[in-house]
């Protein structure tokens, strides 16, 4: 109690008032009216509820009334953006700044540098591209650029202290919290189940832009060291050499569902370093739902099922910028040694990284220029020479590749940025900016993928995660903006970095938004989704209820089951369908050719007769299980099979009357049979000629 407020009672003098205005506490300090701050906050809480509603309802009326009522779901999305923004708002008056993390004073400030080591480093990657011929890398190159890797790694590693972590205090606070237990359980089976559930139903057919993967993968598990792929979509090796090694392990001949594997297995360390790093920038429960996001996201599921070389980005983007961000919290040389590593990496497997070597000089900056520390702020240029350095010697085989071919990795950007594909505008800089604002509505509005890889003329992101993630944007601007800016901005930052590769597309602009070329903003995404959602679990939490947890686990059971079952929809029944539409039926007529050859005692020859636009050959050989047989025959090599003495069965397109009709003058006696096929539209000519 305060001197002059010894009866609150009585009315105080003129001067008591005076007295008690001047000695009044500090704002910060004043004693809270309990009542009045509950109610300011379930006002707040119910605002941010009630703006969270306008995104799901607009983003649930874009997703399935998108002709009829999209018009209102926009109107709900922006009148769900200016609640949020007034109830964040609101509540930044009771907002205090976060001050800097602890384990940032933990971190060397003096840099041990070892000279031997880096001059290895040096004459290892010399001696390795002295070696280097011919698009292959032997195993002494092999050797020498491992060594270099490791040589430079180690020339400025910084020793210290490693404490064992206690396995048995992490498995008693485990049991300690049955909660946790059952909800990480949960988290990981129906990761797995989405990861390799039905991998070899989906997608059910090999078209030809995999069939090139598959050749390249098989050559690979028989020995090819070659590290130039240019038939392939992605001419990186880095996907394909992974995946050669994965189906090394598993016996048997090499198959399309082994290669969706792979990238299946790879899939699970991005998700796991989602939740790395969501906990890292935010808290646990952001980490892991942000995980779960993405484990189930149909987005980064098609890039790994479709094959075409995008597999790996997440898989190696993810642990880099964790590292990174690591290393600038804590100011960890190590970490920073790491992301280095696998940027490099990353260069090897797809041209995106790209961008992430920009993205880690943006957030480096971002970072270090808003601290006070001077001495923090000369170290920027100190460590991005560290990570230039590290990153030229782990991505010296690419540097060899391009030297030999510098058209041939550089005419797949040159032909995306040129202007002359593009006659409707002539100004590349409109274009852009036109590709840009149409690739940040991609995950809440439009895309443009292809059949392969993604679910065209829809969002990105399920309706759930899309209103989560505007709810999340708003979250970032609006609430943790004013805790750590350096963290939002970099977000943001990454946010938009990452939409290059699609904004780029200026000669085909109507291939932009791409689910693949844009797919590591799928990071950001789901992170900003994440910390949405997290915060919205959290405004349910009331003051001295106990049972709030009840409402929390409501909240987020109710919400993930729409996700996942939404996610597992667009997955295994709408692009299934569409793949199924679109390619051709290779399995079915591989299946016709078996049970042909099987009814002629193993003693028959296929043949698939060209005709324009129809199925690949290799595809019907690869379903066959004989890769290497050829099938294919052109029309006008038809009469060189008469003489042949074995049983011959041809397949033909059912507009090639023309190659019919010389089948028949060819063969009198054969027979030609319509085959109905149990998807619309694609049925064939089964021609059996006489022997």
């Amino acid at each position: 109690m305060y001197p002059d407020e010894k009866n609150l009672e009585e009315d105080p003098t003129v001067l008591d008032a005076l007295r008690r205005y001047f000695n009044k506490p500090a704002e910060g300090n004043v004693p809270v009216d309990i009542e009045r701050a509950g109610n300011k906050e379930s006002a707040v809480n119910r605002l941010v509820f009630v703006s969270l509603l306008c995104f799901l309802v607009g983003q649930f009326l874009i997703e399935f009334f998108r002709e009829a009522l999209s018009g209102v779901g926009v109107l709900l999305l922006f009148l769900g953006f200016a609640l949020a923004a007034i109830a964040f708002l609101r509540e930044r008056k009771r907002i205090l700044p976060l001050s800097e993390p602890e384990i940032e004073s933990k971190g060397e400030r003096e840099i041990q540098l070892r000279l031997v080591w880096l001059l290895a480093a040096f004459l290892m990657s010399i001696g390795a591209s002295l070696i280097y011929r011919r698009g292959q890398i032997d195993f002494v190159s092999a050797l020498l650029w491992i060594g270099s890797i490791i040589a430079v790694v180690a020339a400025f590693f910084q020793t210290k202290i490693f404490q064992k972590p206690d396995f048995k205090s992490i498995l008693n606070g485990i049991n300690a919290n049955r909660r946790k237990l059952v909800a990480y359980l949960l988290l990981i089976a129906v990761v797995l189940i989405f990861q390799f559930g039905r991998l070899e139903q989906v997608p059910p057919e090999i078209i030809s832009s995999q069939v090139e993967a598959y050749y390249t993968v098989d050559g690979i598990t028989k020995g090819d060291t070659s590290l130039w792929f240019p038939r392939n979509v992605v001419s990186e090796p880095g996907s394909y050499h992974w995946a050669g090694l994965v189906n090394r392990l598993i016996p048997g001949q090499l198959s399309f569902t082994g290669l969706k594997l792979a990238y299946a297995l790879a899939g699970l360390v991005s998700i796991f370093f989602m939740y790395k790093l969501g906990r890292r920038l935010f808290d646990e429960k952001s980490g892991y739902i942000s995980a779960l996001l993405l484990g189930v996201s149909f987005w980064a599921i098609l890039q790994q099922r479709a094959v075409l070389g995008f597999g790996l980005i997440l898989p190696i983007m993810l642990p880099a910028l964790f590292y990174l961000v690591k290393s600038l919290q804590e100011d960890n040389l190590n970490a920073l040694l790491i992301s280095s590593v696998l940027t490099g990496m990353g260069l090897l497997t797809n041209k995106i990284f790209i961008v992430i070597i920009v993205a880690n000089l943006v957030i480096t900056i971002v970072y270090l220029a808003g601290k006070r520390n001077v001495k923090l702020r000369l170290t920027i240029a100190l460590r991005i020479g560290i990570g230039i350095l590290v990153g030229i010697v782990v991505v010296l085989p690419l540097i060899f590749v391009v030297a030999a071919n510098p058209n041939g990795w550089l005419s797949p950007i040159v032909g995306q940025l040129s202007i002359t594909g593009n006659q409707a505008s002539s100004s590349p800089i409109l274009t852009f900016f036109n590709n840009l604002l149409s690739a940040l509505g991609m995950m809440n509005w439009l895309n443009r993928s292809s059949w392969v890889d993604g679910i065209a003329n829809r969002a990105a992101l399920d309706w759930v995660s899309g209103a989560f993630f505007l709810f999340g944007i708003c979250v970032t601007l609006f609430h943790d903006f004013f805790r750590d800016r350096q963290q939002s901005i970099s977000l943001l930052v990454l946010l938009l970095l990452m939409l290059l590769p699609s904004a780029f597309s200026i000669a085909q602009p109507m291939e932009n938004p791409s689910l693949s070329r844009a797919l590591g903003t799928a990071i950001p995404v789901f992170l900003i989704a994440g910390r949405g959602f997290a915060l919205a679990i959290d405004s349910l939490e009331l003051p001295n209820v106990d049972s709030a947890w009840v409402r929390q686990a409501i909240f987020v059971g109710f919400f993930t089951i729409l996700i996942v079952s939404r996610n597992f929809s667009l997955i295994n029944t709408t692009y299934l369908r569409n793949y199924q539409n679109s390619a051709w039926n290779a399995t079915e007529m591989a299946a016709v050719i078996r049970n042909y050859d099987i009814g002629q005692a193993g003693s028959s020859q296929a043949y698939i007769v060209g005709y324009p636009y129809w199925v690949d050959a290799r595809s019907v050989a690869i379903s066959l299980g004989e890769p290497y047989v050829n099938l294919s025959i052109l029309p006008q090599d038809l009469s060189a099979t008469v003489d042949l003495r074995i049983a011959r069965i041809f397949l033909l397109h059912l507009a090639d009357t023309e190659s019919l009709g010389q089948l028949q003058s060819l063969y009198p006696a054969g027979i030609a049979t319509n085959y109905q096929s149990i998807l619309p539209d694609k049925g064939f000519i089964i021609f059996i000629a006489s022997q």
